[in-house]
């Protein structure tokens, strides 16, 4: 019984962290943009905002790019993205706030 009450609630705060990390990238993407007053950001740019940061967790150039593509999903909907020929020609824009409970 306690056993799968630990993996349970192991379960639960990662969950909690992968929100709030998508939710830093998020802020992180909407920031980035409203400083420098540009429309999109490319992953490069956006990777060194990261570090910058203060992060929740570390992540490599790859790792961000992937969660980016996600939160940009049409099913998902809170980054829009502009599909460039590779990774570092993609960039990244604002749509809404991934709020946190």
């Amino acid at each position: 019984m306690f056993l799968a009450d630990d993996k349970v609630n192991d379960y639960i705060q990662k969950v909690d962290q992968d929100i709030k990390l998508r939710s830093h990238l998020i802020t992180i993407v909407k920031n980035y943009i409203q400083n420098t007053n540009q429309e999109y950001a490319v992953v490069q740019a956006l990777h060194g905002a990261y570090v910058a940061s203060q992060p929740p967790q570390p992540l490599t150039i790859e790792e961000m790019h992937e969660i980016l593509i996600e939160l940009s999903s049409p099913l998902i909907g809170y980054l829009g993205r502009d599909k460039g020929a590779n990774m570092n020609s993609d960039r990244f824009y604002f749509l809404r706030y991934l709020p946190i409970k």
